[in-house]
């Protein structure tokens, strides 16, 4: 922390941690969105090469054939409402509904911090888990010695996972209905970590 706020020139003392508390807190609050956002434009562009091919094809690619994705994306909205305490009314994993490939719907239920919980953790989870398998993945593909089938097969899952691991308009809107909750203990805890470092 002491060469971050060296680096940045802002000075010593508490004014100068509690800056860069304050800037690593905004990064880590925008991470899953960014995270989201660049996932969504490697889907666009995915989209655009496909379309070369055939118009058809490239949407019937990444909303269909990559359904291992929305499976993923789903089921981890239904773990994190889960876990968090919402109460789950349904999940489909397979519809065409206006642009929609799966939903879930649940309601938040508890005390107004624990539902702030609720909405942001369920909203982040695609982009969290799909994130974190799309490195195992991509790990496992990298060091271990596979097969041609067994390549072919991984990066198809890998490919599936950026296709659905970005976050809907709902899920943003649900994102930033909650994620407030956590910016002061995130906030406290660079701070800490600055006054101790």
């Amino acid at each position: 922390m002491q060469q971050l706020i060296a680096w940045l020139g802002w000075g010593n003392g508490i004014g100068a941690i509690a800056g860069v508390s304050a800037v690593l807190t905004t990064i880590v609050v925008f991470i899953p969105v960014v995270a989201g956002m660049l996932l969504y434009g490697l889907e666009r562009l995915q989209v655009e090469i496909l379309k070369n091919l055939n118009h058809d094809f490239a949407f019937f690619f990444v909303n269909f054939l990559t359904f291992p994705g929305t499976f993923v994306h789903e089921m981890s909205h239904l773990i994190f409402a889960v876990i968090t305490g919402a109460e789950v009314h349904e999940i489909c994993m397979f519809e065409n509904d206006n642009g929609r490939l799966g939903h879930i719907s649940y309601q938040v239920r508890g005390p107004w911090f624990i539902q702030a919980v609720q909405h942001s953790l369920t909203a982040v989870a695609p982009t969290v888990v799909g994130i974190g398998l799309g490195c195992f993945l991509l790990n496992y593909i990298f060091t271990a010695k596979l097969s041609l089938e067994m390549n072919v097969g991984l990066w198809y899952l890998v490919i599936s996972l950026v296709d659905h691991s970005t976050m809907s308009d709902a899920d943003l809107n649900h994102y930033f209905q909650g994620v407030w909750i956590f910016i002061v203990p995130i906030f406290l805890f660079f701070f800490i970590l600055g006054l101790n470092a």
